[in-house]
């Protein structure tokens, strides 16, 4: 109602006119309405420094369950196929599928000028809707789901020969594997190697065929080891390289193809050392014997590559602690030959030549990107553990190149992961600093958002001396206070009332700092967030319960090593190990042990002190850090990341 039809009317009618506009603006403004606020309300945008490609940007759309796909060879992967769901997918196994409620993409624009892109923060997301008419009929698409019943096993196999696979593979991921037998073991996985050919994931059918073969008896041993290297000598040369290189089964089956024909003495060797336990030595194929009757193995022969000496001489000397610390606990009873090398004082020439040595079976370095590029470029024979992130898809490599770094990218993958572990199709918002740090963690987020099937809710730069300014704004708190002035303005009224903050989201994540995490998150409860879950990367300290006031309810991302672990309590006495150095002497303990289980054929999934550590199919070793909990009456509980069971983890193969 405008002011010009107020003018004509009498006194008393304006009067009138007047209550009624401040009544009904006092139910449309003041009010805290539980549902979401009309699609036109949507906040100022703010500027993001991360560049996040438009074709990976959020669709905002609830994702689907999805299998996944088989990965691409030419990126040199460990892992050739990811065989198992995802947790997020997992989890599914035992719920009921509900019918998501849809919404519409957040808009992301085009990069500027500036590389900068405007993380859009709808507060409502209203559905495109299409009328149906009287004889038409909706198509809905069901997505896959899991059966619950008394026998999955045998509800997965009419699955299966019903030709619903997803279905079968959701069902038997419902079970617990530690619950079951050694024959309900091969038969679930034998299920599942069907399950995934008839998906066309021949790759990861093998993979479950090869862990059949721990629980098989001796007779059928034969039969399906035979199968498995016939379809193995069916795959190109490349896909079969890229197999063997792993400490799997079925790596040790592909590689053991390839032996067949080379029947090189020290390669045979090192088979022997990392699949000392493979059932292909228990099947009675006489092709080959030759693994057999080889000679045992000599000492894993490592070559460590570290700056002891200029710049970066103290975090070298860090690492090489943790490195001689997991050394000296594995040495009684594993025979390690182990060579630590300046690649300060030695030369480009000198380094390449050690990845050349026959004295040398696996590199664990170098440190500084540079090195490791320049190194990698000669084109090293042996493995490399890399102690950094480098791009390896445009050099050409002989062999397998691990990396294992502290990258901010796991952290923000961890607090990812950890809401997908505790909701559904979250919807985040993540605020961060106006940093390169900040930058790549906003990425990192935004990606992986989308892997857990969630969507982003708005990625908001914090401004250094007044944070107040973004979170009103991503809140939705400053359109709310705009549409009180403009309502004041039009009815010529003082207004009071209290903001109205989005309804759309589920979790928010923070990168910053211990100092400016206590400032924040109090200012997040100001501005009306309540009981949504708060989560932290890069602000833990150790004297986190005396400000455990500031932190309620709130998740704290953080490293086993930062928490206390035993080998920080043994490697106490060591000057590196304390202060800002210590998280490196982690790293190198993690390092020396990775690269013992890559060499004696171990698992490369565990607890490590920098985080539960596992080799991706990307041959990245990602890191899943601890979770500090602090409950809203200032409870402080610790979360140790425990992987959900499979049974492609070896150490289910003895379990009860």
């Amino acid at each position: 109602m405008s002011t010009v039809l107020l003018l004509p009317t009498k006194p008393a009618r304006k009067l009138i006119l007047k209550t009624s506009g401040l009544a009904a603006l006092v139910v449309v403004v003041g009010c805290q309405q539980q549902v979401k606020p009309p699609v036109t309300e949507i906040p100022t945008t703010e500027k993001i420094q991360a560049s996040i490609p438009k074709e990976n940007a959020d669709t905002g759309v609830a994702i689907e369950p999805s299998l996944p796909e088989q990965i691409d060879w030419n990126r040199r992967s460990r892992e050739i196929a990811r065989t198992e769901l995802s947790p997020f997918l997992r989890e599914q196994t035992t719920k009921i599928n509900e019918k998501p409620k849809i919404e519409s993409p957040p808009a992301i624009p085009p990069r500027s000028s500036q590389d900068k892109i405007k993380a859009h923060t709808p507060i409502e997301n209203t559905p495109a809707t299409q009328t149906i008419g009287e004889t038409s009929t909706q198509v809905v698409s069901e997505a896959p789901s899991a059966i619950i019943s008394e026998d999955p096993i045998k509800t997965a196999a009419k699955l299966l020969s019903q030709n619903q696979p997803e279905s079968a593979i959701l069902t038997i991921n419902g079970v617990d594997p530690r619950t079951l037998s050694a024959s309900q073991r091969a038969e679930i996985l034998r299920i599942k190697a069907s399950a995934y050919r008839l998906l066309n994931m021949t790759i990861a059918a093998l993979r479950f065929d090869a862990e059949r073969l721990r629980y098989v008896e001796s007779e059928t041993l034969v039969v399906v080891a035979r199968k498995i290297l016939e379809e193995l000598d069916q795959l190109p040369k490349r896909i079969l390289l890229d197999l063997s290189v792993g400490t799997d089964l079925l790596a040790g089956l592909a590689h053991a193809l390839q032996l067949k024909t080379t029947r090189n003495s020290d390669a045979i060797s090192q088979w022997l050392r990392k699949h000392h336990n493979h059932p292909l030595l228990k099947a009675d194929l006489s092709d080959y014997d030759f693994l057999t009757e080889a000679e045992p193995p000599k000492d894993f022969e490592i070559s460590v590559l570290l700056p002891l000496s200029g710049d970066l001489a103290t975090a070298g000397r860090a690492i090489r602690d943790g490195i001689l610390y997991e050394y000296q606990k594995y040495r009684p009873n594993l025979g390690i030959a182990l060579t630590i090398i300046d690649s300060e004082s030695s030369t480009a020439d000198a380094l390449a030549q050690i990845g050349r040595s026959s004295a040398t079976e696996f590199v664990i370095g170098p440190l500084q990107k540079e090195k490791v590029t320049t190194f990698l470029q000669t084109r090293p024979e042996v493995p490399v553990l890399a102690l950094n992130r480098v791009p390896t898809n445009k050099l050409e490599l002989k062999s397998p190149v691990y990396s294992l770094s502290l990258a901010v990218e796991d952290d923000a993958k961890s607090a990812v992961n950890q809401i997908a572990r505790e909701m559904d199709l979250p919807r985040i918002v993540v605020f961060h600093y106006d940093s390169s740090l900040g930058t790549r963690t906003a990425k990192a987020l935004h990606n992986q958002i989308g892997v857990i099937g969630g969507s982003t809710a708005g990625v908001f730069v914090l401004d250094q001396k007044k944070p107040e300014i973004v979170i009103t704004k991503a809140f939705g708190i400053s359109d709310s206070n705009d549409r009180r002035r403009k309502l004041s303005k039009t009815l010529g009224l003082q207004l009071k009332h209290t903001p109205r903050i989005r309804q759309d989201m589920s979790a928010v994540i923070i990168h910053t700092d211990p100092k400016r995490a206590q400032q924040i998150r109090p200012l997040l409860d100001f501005y009306y967030l309540k009981d949504t879950m708060v989560y932290l990367i890069g602000a833990y300290r150790s004297d986190i319960s005396d400000i455990a006031e500031d932190l309620k309810n709130t998740n704290v991302m953080v490293t086993p090593w930062d928490l206390g672990t035993t080998a920080k309590d043994d490697l106490n006495s060591r000057q590196h190990a304390k202060g800002v150095f210590g998280s490196l002497v982690a790293i190198g303990v993690d390092a020396m042990r990775m690269a013992i289980q890559l060499g004696f054929g171990g698992s490369t999934s565990f607890h490590g002190e920098t985080g539960y550590l596992t080799l991706g199919a990307d041959s990245l070793i990602h890191r899943q850090l601890s979770n500090v909990r602090i409950s809203k009456s200032q409870e402080i509980s610790v979360d140790l990341w425990k992987p959900l069971p499979s049974l492609l983890q070896s150490d289910l193969s003895r379990a009860e």
